[in-house]
């Protein structure tokens, strides 16, 4: 197999994998809507890789990068899902 190939299928698969993590309760809608919101420009993060305070940074930081994207910012109820799943299964600092 050339050397191309094989790092062809180890990026596909390496990309896969993070892609998809295993997300904690998955089915939720706070879950799926996550997924929906987060995974439209970058792969998804599990929750537990940040503390509740640096998510609430990064959603922040994601305001200003939606903006200048012209995409729609999360607000109302769908900011406060979000932010309260990624709380609830963040890391402890």
């Amino acid at each position: 197999m050339s050397r191309v190939l094989t790092v062809l299928i180890f990026l596909v698969l390496f990309s896969s994998l993070g892609c998809s993590p295993d997300l904690p309760e998955s089915e939720s809608e706070a879950a799926q809507l996550y997924v929906r919101r987060c995974s439209g420009c970058h792969r998804l993060y599990h929750p537990q890789l940040l503390t509740a305070k640096m998510w609430d940074f990064m959603l922040s930081r994601m305001d200003e990068e939606f903006q200048r994207l012209n995409r729609p910012l999360l607000q109302g109820q769908e900011r406060k899902t979000v932010r309260e799943y990624l709380h609830t299964h963040s890391g402890k600092s």
